[in-house]
């Protein structure tokens, strides 16, 4: 008799891993959006219940696939709240449920950049020649210098 329990559990277990690791990792990379999809999907099915109360379209998930001109298998992945949405999808459920999802506030707010500047170069102070010679309106000057030159270093390939 025990062991008839035993081995119907050694049945049930699979020793196939569940990865489970995995996938917990795999939502813990991609918390920003999934978290964002979830808040839509919420959003979504409250309108949803508010429009099956008041008799408006779309009141299920098979009229707003309709609406949406998609499956109802993918308005069931939406509700799930772990599909990527794209800004034309998330555009096609602000129109067919009437809601906003996103707001374009961000179009019309005008904004300001403001530069700071992190360094400032001085320019240096110019001098007048002394060797200049003015010639029929032209400015003829010595280029000489008497500063030493710092030693240049060649580069030969």
């Amino acid at each position: 008799m025990n062991n008839d329990k035993i081995n119907k559990f050694k049945a049930l277990v699979s020793d196939k891993k569940s990865g489970w690791l995995e996938k917990a990792k795999w939502r813990q990379e991609n918390q920003d959006w999934l978290d964002i999809s979830f808040a839509i999907a919420v959003k979504i099915m409250a309108v949803l219940r508010v429009n099956k109360k008041t008799e408006a379209f779309p009141k299920n998930q098979k009229e707003l696939a309709q609406a949406l001109d998609c499956s109802p298998q993918y308005v069931n992945k939406l509700l799930k709240g772990a599909e990527k949405l794209n800004i034309e999808t998330i555009s096609k459920i602000q129109k067919a449920l009437k809601i906003k999802i996103i707001s374009n506030s961000f179009i019309t707010t005008k904004i300001e950049v403001v530069v700071k500047q992190e360094k400032t170069f001085s320019k240096p102070k110019t001098t007048v020649p002394k060797n200049y010679v003015k010639l029929d309106d032209v400015i003829h000057h010595n280029f000489r210098t008497s500063r030493k030159r710092a030693n240049s270093q060649v580069y030969s390939a």
